[in-house]
């Protein structure tokens, strides 16, 4: 029997949520394949003679997200009046058309089908860290090499905080109720340790702290097993650290000694001028990113211009001889300045204002997964430029758009907190 483009359009939320964890390159591949199975189920709706669908309302939370996704991506167009590099400009644009593509694709998913594509979804999701976290330890043990089981050794093809995020949503999707969420759950904690992201361990820890918070009266033994991720994420961290926790205390003690040491050479020096660069880190790196935003950001109120993020940056970073920044092409490092540099103030205010208020009114009607999983995305981003990759933009959209479409209503179809969605 040939399935109808109604039951493979059902399946599509599915194939890109199973691949987003496994490979990056692969959602470019199953956000292509998605639209042409969405075309082909609007023109057999168009050409059909009967109605072959109930139209459903979309949600309100799905409304929102979608209107604020489409005007990031009409400003980052706009940007493109005043930028220099244009061909870099036209590269980030098709970088992010997923800004676009997205709220498109969940508006017909939302609208022209049942609810069982958003259980799919979400499984599949699972399934796909669990395959990611089977092929990564396979192949550490495969090779008998311990460098593969930390930091961007062990995140392979993604950045340890991105699939550390990715993990974390995981975790707050599952529940004991079935062995895939017990699994996530206890393994999900060690491999965002193991991943040496500092972003990742924070915000995986207060995100557990918050769920065993939440689930302790109502599931208890999901309170515990989450009680055993984050000790397990504690090991895996210390074990992976190398330093990296030091790095940063020792960033700053180092250059505050070295200035205290030039000034004592040549008493003519003061606080403002630049001192020569002192051997750093991702950390140290880091800082130099951020204050080159912000001087960029306070020159520029409108921005520099969708594609001249990268220029821009780098001619401070020779200025103010930031040889990691400069070395490593750093981007500003935090999803707030990366918009603010790019399209101005007002971008970065709409686009912290519009993550505050869907946490804000998820708290509100109780939409738990959809508020943690938000200040997830707003701890992280505020060091990490989330939608400057593509692993970044799909993602973070992706989930976001799937958690906006579950109602209150089909979350509670399971037990308390179970964090799954019955078919």
């Amino acid at each position: 029997m040939i399935p109808s483009s109604t039951q493979l359009l059902g399946w599509m939320p599915a194939l890109t949520a199973f691949c987003l964890p496994v490979h990056p390159r692969l959602s470019a591949i199953t956000l292509a394949v998605w639209s042409i199975v969405a075309a082909i189920h609007i023109l057999s709706i168009s050409f059909s003679n009967k109605k072959s669908f109930e139209r459903r309302a979309l949600d309100p939370f799905v409304k929102w997200l979608a209107v604020g996704s489409m005007a990031c991506y009409c400003a980052m167009c706009l940007g493109m009046l005043w930028t220099e590099n244009a061909a870099e400009g036209w590269f980030a644009l098709e970088v992010k058309f997923s800004f676009f593509l997205l709220p498109l694709l969940f508006w017909q998913s939302n609208a022209m089908l049942d609810e069982h594509w958003k259980n799919r979804a979400v499984q599949s999701f699972q399934w796909g860290l669990l395959a990611f976290l089977a092929w990564r330890f396979f192949q550490a043990f495969w090779w008998q090499d311990i460098a593969l089981l930390r930091y961007d050794g062990f995140a392979g093809p993604f950045h340890p905080s991105y699939i550390a995020l990715y993990l974390t949503t995981g975790i707050v999707l599952s529940s004991r109720s079935d062995r895939k969420g017990r699994g996530l759950m206890v393994v999900g904690g060690l491999a965002i340790g193991l991943l040496a992201s500092k972003a990742g361990w924070g915000v995986g820890l207060l995100v557990m702290a918050i769920e065993i918070i939440r689930r302790f009266k109502s599931a208890v033994k999901d309170a515990r097993l989450l009680m055993a991720s984050g000790v397990l994420l504690l090991l895996g961290a210390a074990w992976a650290d190398g330093g990296r926790m030091q790095e940063f205390q020792h960033y700053l003690g180092s250059r505050e000694q070295g200035v205290s040491d030039a000034k004592a050479t040549s008493p003519a020096l003061n606080s403002s001028a630049t001192i020569p660069e002192l051997k750093t880190g991702s950390t140290g790196g880091r800082m130099q990113a951020w204050k080159a935003s912000m001087e960029l950001l306070s020159h520029h109120p409108f921005g520099v211009g969708t594609g001249d993020v990268a220029s821009s940056l780098a001619i401070i970073y020779e200025r103010d001889g930031s040889r990691y920044a400069k070395n490593k092409n750093m981007n500003p490092h935090s999803v707030w300045l990366q918009i603010g540099v790019r399209l101005g103030w007002l971008a970065m205010t709409g686009l912290f204002l519009g993550f505050v208020l869907l946490g804000w009114k998820a708290v509100q009607v109780g939409r738990w997964q959809l508020a943690i999983w938000t200040a997830a995305v707003i701890l992280n981003g505020t060091v990490e430029s989330l939608f400057e990759l593509q692993q970044g933009v799909v993602a973070i959209l992706f989930l976001g758009f799937l958690l906006s479409s579950i109602s209150p209503r089909e979350w509670n179809k399971t037990k308390p907190s179970s964090g799954q969605i019955k078919r």
